[in-house]
């Protein structure tokens, strides 16, 4: 077994919204002696690395060094595969956020360049390293409820985007039903082998102009039979709808919206709770951070990444198939390997 190494050299690719979570979480595991940042736009990378007390270099010169132990690439998902193939090449572990590649005729013409590399790149599925999430699996693993037979994931943002800002962005069913894509996936065990996928413009007629759906409810099967549905709106006006249920025949698992000191208030006007969080980062905040040191502790015991180059692909193959269904009116088969 490799030597453990310490003082991690990490460089993060991309320094928008994302990439500053990513680097706060990266700042704040012990592995790590230095952070260096870089982004196309060089004074937005050149701000966070001063904001952070991180390092700043050019997204090229990052991407042709060999001083690196760990990359991570948060960049917009069109430079993804060239930036992960750069980047392993150097001989260093690879982050990215999920998805993988723009589209699956993209991800497929850069797979032979990534394959060899596979053991040391990890796709960013937070949802896994939930603690929520990690204990309905735990649960399930244990036969808690036997054999789950039907899984109910509902996935909705609290506020829509606005139609400019999706000209870079792959979609509904790519960027945000991709994860529940690979949660049904990691939950049960198994692949999903058929989908059926219907999708509407319902919060922005805007949206229609490129090319996006915005509401999308996709019914899955597994090799075993087992049901999925999964639910996914980019807007509701109760905050951040994060919700999974997993049914067998010994019982029911629930994770439900987190939504502070469960404390009920019943008066003339009704039955009142606590809102539930409007934003995805107060939901998966402690999430990022422990997949972020996950991965920088497999790269400091010279591990196997986990989820992987693989998973990545698989999520982004769902994705391709619903996208299928949904433009078709009609089921799609899916290989199950």
């Amino acid at each position: 077994m490799p030597s453990e190494k310490s003082g991690l050299g990490v460089c993060l690719v991309g320094c928008g919204g994302m990439g500053d979570l990513h680097a706060r979480s990266i700042l704040k595991c012990a592995t790590v002696k230095s952070l260096t940042l870089c982004d196309a736009d060089e004074p937005r990378a050149r701000k966070l690395a001063e904001d952070l007390g991180a390092e700043f270099m050019s997204v090229d010169d990052a991407l042709s060094k060999s001083k690196f132990d760990a990359y991570f690439i948060v960049s917009p998902p069109f430079a993804h595969l060239e930036q992960i193939k750069r980047a392993a090449e150097t001989g260093a572990y690879v982050f990215c956020e999920k998805p993988l590649g723009e589209n699956l005729a993209s991800i497929d013409a850069a797979m032979p360049a990534l394959q060899p590399h596979q053991d040391h790149i990890q796709l960013g599925f937070n949802r896994r390293f939930d603690p929520h999430m990690a204990e309905l699996k735990r649960r399930i693993e244990t036969g808690a409820i036997g054999p789950v037979e039907q899984l109910r994931i509902v996935s909705r943002d609290h506020l829509a985007p606005p139609a400019d800002d999706l000209q870079n962005s792959a979609g509904l069913l790519v960027e945000t039903a991709i994860h529940d894509f690979d949660l049904s996936r990691w939950l049960l065990d198994d692949e999903l082998t058929e989908v059926m996928c219907m999708g509407s413009v319902l919060i922005n007629s805007d949206y229609k102009a490129v090319g996006h759906t915005a509401t999308a409810t996709a019914l899955l099967r597994g090799s075993r039979g087992q049901q999925v549905v999964i639910q996914n709106s980019w807007r509701t006006s109760y905050g951040y709808d994060q919700r999974v249920e997993a049914f067998g025949a010994g019982g029911k698992l629930t994770v439900e919206n987190p939504a502070g000191p469960l404390v009920l208030q019943e008066d003339n006007g009704g039955l009142h709770r606590e809102l539930i969080a409007t934003d995805w980062l107060v939901r998966y905040r402690e999430a990022y951070f422990i997949q972020a040191a996950a991965f920088l502790d497999a790269v400091a015991s010279g591990a196997t990444v986990s989820p992987g180059l693989s998973d990545g692909y698989r999520a982004s193959y769902l994705a391709q198939k619903a996208t299928e269904s949904h433009i078709s009116g009609q089921p799609v088969m899916c290989d199950a390997t």
